[in-house]
């Protein structure tokens, strides 16, 4: 994953508002949208759809230009 999604401002935000790492944000993301399979306890919180939908955004566009896909 690249670490411009990590660095981004709307993923610090999230990791502000959840009192949590923009690297769980990012694995919290993944696993509710059903791209990896995390078998540890992923978080103490869920991201709401709008939130998700701005993290497929900020997903798709930091990866615009890459051959693979997260």
């Amino acid at each position: 994953i690249p670490t411009e999604l990590y660095e981004d401002e709307v993923v610090s935000f999230l990791a502000d508002r959840y009192h949590s790492t923009p690297d769980e944000i990012v694995r919290c993301f993944l696993a509710q949208d059903g791209r990896i399979q995390d078998g540890r306890k992923t978080s103490g919180f869920v991201l709401e759809e709008n939130e998700m939908e701005i993290m497929r955004g900020l997903a798709k566009g930091v990866l615009c230009g890459r051959k693979y896909d997260i």
